[in-house]
């Protein structure tokens, strides 16, 4: 239960991370309007995997190592950063998913 504590404390950390680079910030955007206009659910797992693959290869987040040294070694491991895109693109989707019903709720009262 304590690893699962932990883990959860180091995503929410890379995920804040990945927001203060604008790249994290672009997908997660980019995954709201793929679930509002109901893009098939397979389109989210598909992004995070690429998106987290560019991210790993391209991005270079050592000069936030001071602050966050443990997600910044943990950002070094290209499945960290899967798992980190996966919850950013999954996030989004719903968030537009559920955008859209309630503006279609909204609509009808």
């Amino acid at each position: 239960m304590l690893w699962l504590i932990r883990f959860m404390g180091l995503l929410s950390q890379a995920i804040f991370l990945e927001f203060l680079h604008i790249f994290g910030l672009i997908v997660f955007l980019l995954a709201i309007l793929l679930g509002y206009f109901r893009a098939p659910w397979w389109i989210a797992p598909i992004l995070a995997v690429a998106c987290g693959l560019f991210a790993n290869r391209f991005i270079d987040l050592n000069y936030l190592t001071d602050v966050f040294r443990r997600v910044a070694s943990a950002s070094d491991r290209w499945a960290f950063v899967i798992v980190v895109y996966l919850a950013i693109t999954i996030g989004g989707y719903l968030i537009g998913l559920l955008g859209r019903l309630f503006l279609r709720r909204v609509r009808r009262s």
